[in-house]
């Protein structure tokens, strides 16, 4: 099996062990398997990571179409992205996807990766998805595609994932598609990780309560949810399977403030979000935000952020 790994500048080291480190295995304990890895870069050939410390490809981007042109052409191409890739490699990018996709090579793209298949056009009418920061960006920008709050998510023959320790999951079900479950199961043993999550699980979240009671989590999953079109407080508790009593208790107890105020700020920080990483109008931003006017949702940013929502492109 060969392999072609292309990194971009701003990639990240845990999404390029993430790949590198199962298929090192695979190719220990199935030597049959014939894995080969090779190493291309968008732009110079020593890439920048994340973290300032650069990886030496060993294919430049024409070296990498060349070998997506020809006969013997790879069997997967991991895309590997950090979430923000530099504006000046934007044009290369998107010609290594095209060049992919129309060779039939399967992509599998880490980080940003879904927002550059769907520049491409790769994900029309499809699916995929980004880091849970951004998601929400990501969905009202592209209203063809179904962005998916998920570990990976494929369509057709790309694959997306938001990058890191979930690409673990994706090149460990990636080995189990290609070989078998037993094959994945041993990879994983080796690695000392359990078996990998699948990949429509939620991305956790660093406000997930972990030690919060299920009925709060669940409420506050609801909420999330709802964020166009709110519901009541004593709605989301129902679904919860709860009184509104019993909410207004919980939230207290463990997050000191009201549902009602909490599913608020739940739906300005959505709000802002829209704001910084798309080109909605305000009016269109108030709406996707559950308001049902422009000065009702100018009133309740100002208020919770300190500036209007019109000042927001321009405040850090």
């Amino acid at each position: 099996m060969r392999v072609l790994v292309v990194l971009v500048p701003g990639f990240s080291h845990l999404s390029l062990g993430a790949i590198l480190e199962p298929l090192r295995v695979l190719g220990d304990l199935a030597p049959e398997s014939g894995v080969s890895v090779e190493i291309g870069a968008i732009g110079e050939l020593a890439v920048p990571s994340s973290s300032g410390v650069p990886v030496i490809a060993s294919l430049s981007l024409s070296a990498c179409l060349q070998v997506l042109g020809r006969r013997g052409r790879p069997d997967a191409l991991f895309f590997c992205a950090g979430l923000q890739t530099p504006y000046s490699a934007q044009r290369d990018i998107q010609k290594l996807l095209r060049s992919a996709h129309r060779a039939g090579v399967p992509i599998f793209g880490t980080g940003c990766a879904a927002w550059k298949l769907a520049d491409a056009g790769i994900l029309r009418e499809g699916a995929g998805t980004v880091h849970w920061t951004t998601l929400p960006a990501f969905a009202e920008r592209h209203l063809d595609i179904a962005a998916k709050d998920a570990l990976f998510v494929t369509s057709a023959q790309a694959t997306s994932t938001p990058g890191d320790a979930a690409a673990l999951d994706m090149v460990v079900r990636f080995i189990e598609a290609r070989y078998s479950g037993d094959r994945a199961r041993q990879v994983c043993a080796h690695l000392m990780m359990s078996y990998p999550r699948v990949g429509d699980a939620p991305q956790p979240r660093g406000a997930a309560l972990p030690d919060a009671p299920e009925k709060l989590r669940r409420m506050v999953v609801i909420m999330g949810a709802n964020l166009e079109t709110p519901l009541q407080v004593s709605d989301v508790a129902a679904h919860a399977g709860i009184s509104l009593r019993q909410g207004e208790r919980l939230f207290a107890a463990h997050l000191g403030e009201t549902p009602k105020r909490y599913y608020l700020r739940l739906r300005l920080d959505h709000a802002r979000l829209l704001i910084e990483q798309t080109a909605m109008s305000i009016l269109e931003v108030s709406v996707a935000a559950g308001f049902s006017s422009r000065r009702e949702f100018s009133r309740a940013y100002t208020e919770a952020f300190g500036f209007p929502p019109s000042g927001t492109r321009r405040t850090p």
